[in-house]
């Protein structure tokens, strides 16, 4: 009898493990593997997921027996004719409350929508009036509009064309230029994969590009971004170079970067006309918080081999959920010169650690950098001006250095905590290795600081992570 028992449970586990190898080779279609090989990969850390209700349905009642004509009360339905008269009534002339009421919901939906047809209506006005006559009131359109609506059309096509060789992504509309790029452009595309929205930028290539556009170097630039994989960098989808310019798809944010939190702009509308000053900064909490995650995203690409970093501005930092994530990785790749005048003249050793002190001092002030306002801020922010003071003193500290002062030593890092983070030791090839090398070789600005006996002092230390369950501890080794 024991023996049959075991057979048959033999037997079932057998069928029970046959059936789900059939269902998981179905799922895992054509589609799937080559979706692999055309991106880099999803963010891991943030998914923006389609809005769905969650809403439970209400549990409908038992179904009810339909009554006679005979069983029907006089009453009721005298009742029931009297409404349906008072229905047949003109709508315009009796309107109940609840209408009024919805309509009074609808009206600011409906001004809203008509603010919005007419800024793209003014905007369109704009563009048109340096083509075709115009009236004698209307003010003749400059010629930068006329250049910029042409290069605008220009990488339009250029976008177009690249969105038509594949079948990935849809081109949803051109954006504003949101960025102080004056040549970059941005489009929203849809990722007809995995059903989402993207940002696809456009961006011409110069002569200082350390990249040359082949197969080759794109097969390393997708391996490369697969392993930057961090709770604090902001992921890089896909980058392609042709035709004379990088076209770079990240994921859709709606809100914005860190510098739309601080002046509490809209993140779509134009670079010039959204930040103005602000009187208060941010939160002290959040400010150390903040700085804690750029710091930590800074050494995640120290360690991986990553150039120096010298895109780094409030506004190359997104805001998902709190955190603060580095972005515009893609401008050290093509060669790209800072728009930051710190990052232009600065050495290549100290360019993060001061581009991080501008970054601390607007999250504070909420404007550029003046470290005359520094005793206006230290009734507010004492540790924190105790920092930047560091940064901008005679010696600028290193990333490490940084890492250990009282402020960012109290952050509590819940997004490196957790059993389902990637492998951050994944080691590079060493093809990919030697593109980081000749990039960071051929990077353009000033030289770098001399080393004194031949070593710098911004060279990392030996630095081990631990991960024990929901634990997150750190080893120095000096």
């Amino acid at each position: 009898m024991r023996r049959t028992l075991l057979k048959l449970k033999r037997i079932v586990w057998k069928k029970m493990f046959n059936l789900y190898k059939h269902m998981q080779h179905a799922n895992s279609d054509g589609k799937e593997l080559s979706k692999e090989s055309e991106t880099t990969g999803h963010d891991r850390f943030y998914q923006e997921r389609p809005r769905t209700s969650y809403r439970k349905k209400k549990r409908r009642g038992a179904c009810r027996r339909a009554q006679s004509a005979a069983e029907l009360n006089p009453e009721s339905i005298a009742a029931a004719n009297r409404r349906n008269q008072f229905s047949i009534r003109s709508v315009s002339t009796d309107r109940d409350d609840s209408e009024e009421d919805n309509e009074k919901e609808r009206a600011p939906l409906v001004a809203q929508k008509i603010d919005s047809l007419a800024k793209l209506l003014f905007n369109k006005s704009i563009i048109g009036s340096g083509s075709g006559k115009s009236s004698p009131s209307e003010p003749q359109a400059s010629p930068k509009v006329g250049e910029r609506s042409m290069e605008s059309s220009v990488a339009l096509g250029i976008c177009t064309e690249y969105i038509s060789q594949s079948s990935r992504y849809e081109l949803i509309s051109p954006l504003n230029a949101i960025g102080s790029r004056p040549n970059k452009y941005w489009f929203a595309v849809h990722d007809n994969s995995i059903k989402t929205d993207r940002l696809l930028t456009l961006m011409p290539l110069t002569s200082k590009c350390p990249i040359e556009p082949n197969d080759q170097a794109r097969s390393l630039i997708i391996e490369l971004f697969r392993a930057l994989h961090h709770p604090y960098i902001y992921p890089v989808l896909d980058l392609e170079m042709c035709n004379g310019h990088a076209l770079s798809v990240m994921p859709f944010n709606a809100r914005g970067s860190l510098k739309d939190l601080i002046y509490k702009s809209t993140w779509n509308e134009d670079y010039g006309r959204k930040y103005v000053s602000v009187d208060n900064g941010l939160p002290a909490w959040q400010v150390a918080r903040f700085g804690r995650q750029m710091l930590e995203g800074l050494l995640f690409l120290k360690e991986k081999g990553f150039p120096p970093f010298r895109h780094l501005h409030a506004g190359n930092i997104m805001v998902q959920n709190g955190v603060a994530r580095i972005c515009g990785l893609e401008n050290t790749l093509i060669g790209a010169l800072p728009r930051c005048p710190i990052a232009l003249a600065a050495p290549l050793e100290h360019v993060e650690a001061l581009s991080l002190g501008q970054v601390l001092f607007e999250m504070c002030s909420g404007s550029d950098i003046d470290l005359s306002l520094l005793p206006d801020l230290m009734p507010n922010y004492p540790h924190v001006v105790e920092i930047i003071e560091l940064i901008f003193g005679s010696r600028t500290p290193s990333l490490h250095e940084l890492l250990l002062c009282e402020l960012f030593r109290k952050i509590d890092l819940r997004e490196m905590k957790g059993s389902c983070l990637p492998n951050f030791s994944q080691r590079l090839s060493r093809s990919c290795l030697s593109l980081l090398g000749e990039v960071a070789r051929r990077q353009p600005g000033p030289p770098r600081a001399p080393r004194p006996g031949g070593s710098s002092p911004a060279t990392p230390p030996a630095r081990r992570r631990h991960f024990m369950e929901q634990d997150f501890t750190e080893e120095w080794q000096w």
